[in-house]
């Protein structure tokens, strides 16, 4: 996300809350959480030292961050303010999301981007989540938001060199469907890469927060973005989501929920794969024991899954599996089978579906092939399958 404000010295919280009130004239922050991950942020990229993202103007240069969190706080205000101007926004109703769950590098991107081409359904967009305000839907042909959105996001992918190989549907610019992540952009809660291009991210630097704190702020943005639209089936998507199920369908009951399943070898070793590249490109050291290093995220990939199959209601109706190798083998027969599931009709979508895949801008492959190898990092695909025994069973892995 682009910003205008530098400073000449690091700022403390009141400096950045007060730069926000100045731009845009408002002061009214709203409730949910912003002062400790506000302060938590801010201590980070004081530390001596801190890492810095891709592109930044040096090391120790951190003014370009501070001015994108003071960015993200003024947009924080403006949707504030918008709930005042249009208290229709609170009304608005999120009925029956279609939402695809799992882990990164299973699938999830290809099945949002085909679930969203049903006439019937739409995705939140980069351009829409970036600069909220007025709402999408008060804007004009051309909204000037678009453009400055591709630009965001040309800026970050050039930070990035072989990025758009391992995720090749960003280069929709502005108009790139986004995951539920970056609905929490505006609680500081996600240095989502894309909003904090300076912002060193892959840290826990804020906290998760409850799972009523954190369906309340995706509720509120995803109402901001419907309102006053003709209303139509929001499909979405959040690798996040399957550590927190009950919540979600607290939140949301009548939602239908797409899980798809890939063997944990494959994962991982894709995963590391891009931590390994994002190190790379931000500056930070490689690891002295990459076996090591390996072993502890495997360690920590490990208890994140147990924790999302604990979860009562990874079993449950209102989720649907499906897996990986079918998903790559027919991608269209998936679909049919998601439809199905959930009692949907597929007449609609089948032929934009179809169109879709046709389409060879939208081969997976056209910027390169993504390729990674689990021995670069010290392990072996057995090992990792052996900590998984209980998940590849379950779902036929």
């Amino acid at each position: 996300m682009a910003r205008s404000a530098t400073f000449s010295a690091e700022p403390d919280v009141a400096a950045l809350l007060a730069q926000a009130e100045h731009e845009t004239g408002l002061h009214d922050f709203g409730d949910g959480p912003l002062r400790g991950p506000l302060d938590t942020l801010v201590r980070l990229l004081g530390e001596p030292g801190a890492p810095r993202a891709a592109g930044s103007p040096g090391a120790d240069d951190r003014r370009a961050a501070f001015g994108q969190v003071v960015g993200v706080l003024g947009w924080r205000l403006r949707l504030v303010e918008d709930r005042k101007r249009y208290p229709g926004i609170a009304d608005e109703r999120i009925e029956a999301p279609l939402i695809v769950i799992g882990f990164p590098r299973s699938g999830t991107t290809l099945l949002h981007a085909l679930l969203a081409q049903d006439p019937g359904h739409r995705a939140p967009l980069f351009w829409e989540i970036a600069r909220p305000s007025p709402p999408p839907s008060l804007a004009a042909a051309g909204d000037p938001r678009i453009a400055e959105g591709t630009r965001d996001i040309e800026r970050w992918l050039a930070g990035y060199p072989g990025f758009i190989a391992q995720h090749p549907y960003f280069d929709a610019g502005g108009e790139t469907p986004m995951e539920c992540e970056s609905l929490l952009v505006y609680d500081l809660r996600n240095a989502y890469p894309t909003f904090f291009s300076q912002v060193p991210f892959g840290a826990p630097w804020a906290s998760e927060g409850s799972g009523h704190e954190y369906y309340a702020s995706h509720r509120r943005l995803l109402q901001h973005l419907q309102f006053g639209a003709p209303h139509r089936r929001w499909v979405l998507k959040g690798v996040e989501h399957q550590f927190r199920m009950s919540a979600l369908l607290s939140a949301y009951p009548d939602a239908n929920l797409v899980w798809p399943h890939r063997d944990p070898a494959e994962v991982f070793g894709s995963l590391l794969e891009v931590i390994a590249m994002v190190s790379r490109y931000s500056g930070t050291p490689a690891p002295a024991d990459r076996r090591a290093f390996s072993l502890a995220m495997l360690d920590r990939f490990q208890q994140r899954v147990e924790k999302a199959l604990a979860d009562p209601a990874s079993d449950c109706d209102s989720v649907c599996h499906v897996s990986y190798p079918d998903l790559v083998a027919d991608p269209a027969g998936v679909i049919r089978a998601v439809y199905r599931h959930f009692a949907l009709s597929p007449d609609r979508a089948e032929p934009a579906v179809r169109a879709w895949l046709d389409d060879p801008g939208n081969r997976g492959d056209r910027f390169g092939r993504w390729t990674y190898d689990l021995a670069d990092h010290g392990v072996s695909a057995g090992e990792v399958r052996e900590r998984f025994g209980s998940y590849l069973t379950r779902f036929g892995v």
